[in-house]
């Protein structure tokens, strides 16, 4: 229970730690700072590894690191997409309730228990959806203003966010809950690859180096970039160390669900984000569901 809810904390300091680095403008920017801190994770997770003894490596675990390297990539670059093009309150939300993919992986591909109230449960955060996505976009309300790319990323991130512990649960089940800490190592040197092919790419594609290419370092974003890297280290870390250890069902809404209470809660009491009726009953009923689903 204190790991689950020390790993929700991480991802906290994480999203506030995206939210105060400047804004970047482009894909190429964006590919540079996922390359930063998932340099900054892979290292620490190397020399960890070898304090550990170095242990081998088993092929799956190359096999299911590289995808997971692949898909926190995208990950990554869709959220803080997101965050820099809409409400954090609602993009936070969007990331955080992607547990429904794991949550369902769960039930169906390993066959834990789907009662009632885990049922009621998804149907209350497909209710969520509608409150904040129509019954909210109707009145003019913040998601509407924030338009229809926010919402692809918003989507995106959500689709990517869900696969991250499905894979995880996949590795461990198959490797019976060995290996974690060698499929983190793993999984973080293919994101540094991937977004190092991206920083690439976007370059080729531009073909001219822009000022809006660069990441504007400062010793104040040195920080946040430092603890964007600690955090989402530690937090997948311990996610992928606990999805081998308890069922998917109760982890992935704790770990959320305490999620989009305090970003909630920060968004409003910080950034001032002003919720609309739509958005106040959606997250409501997102709490309701996780709720639901831990019963």
């Amino acid at each position: 229970m204190l790991l689950a809810a020390f790993a929700a904390l991480m991802f906290v300091i994480q999203t506030l730690c995206l939210k105060k680095l400047p804004e970047l403008r482009s894909n190429r920017a964006m590919f540079g700072l996922i390359a930063a801190y998932s340099s900054l994770i892979a290292l620490g997770l190397l020399l960890w590894w070898v304090i550990g003894g170095a242990p081998a490596i088993s092929s799956g675990t190359w096999l299911f690191g590289c995808l997971y390297g692949g898909v926190f990539t995208s990950t990554m670059f869709f959220y803080t997409r997101a965050m820099n093009t809409g409400p954090l309150s609602y993009s936070s939300f969007y990331f955080s309730v992607s547990l429904m993919v794991p949550v369902v992986a769960s039930m169906t591909l390993w066959h834990e228990a789907a009662g009632p109230a885990k049922l009621t449960g998804l149907a209350l955060f497909l209710l969520s959806f509608y409150f904040i996505q129509i019954y909210g976009r109707q009145r003019g309300n913040t998601v509407q203003q924030a338009g229809k790319r926010w919402f692809v990323y918003c989507l995106l991130a959500f689709l990517f966010n869900g696969l991250i512990p499905v894979l995880a649960k996949a590795h461990q089940s198959m490797l019976d809950g060995r290996e974690s800490t060698e499929l983190t190592l793993v999984g973080f040197s293919a994101a540094l690859v991937c977004s190092l092919l991206g920083w690439i790419g976007s370059g080729r594609l531009r073909q001219s180096e822009a000022s809006f290419d660069r990441i504007p370092f400062s010793r104040s974003s040195v920080i946040f970039i430092l603890g964007v890297g600690l955090s989402t280290g530690a937090g997948n870390a311990l996610m992928n160390d606990l999805s081998g250890r308890l069922p998917g069902a109760y982890l992935y809404p704790f770990v959320n669900g305490s999620m989009i209470v305090l970003l909630t809660l920060i968004s409003a009491f910080v950034f001032k984000e002003k919720l609309s009726k739509g958005g106040v009953l959606g997250i409501a009923t997102g709490i309701a569901a996780i709720v639901a689903v831990n019963v």
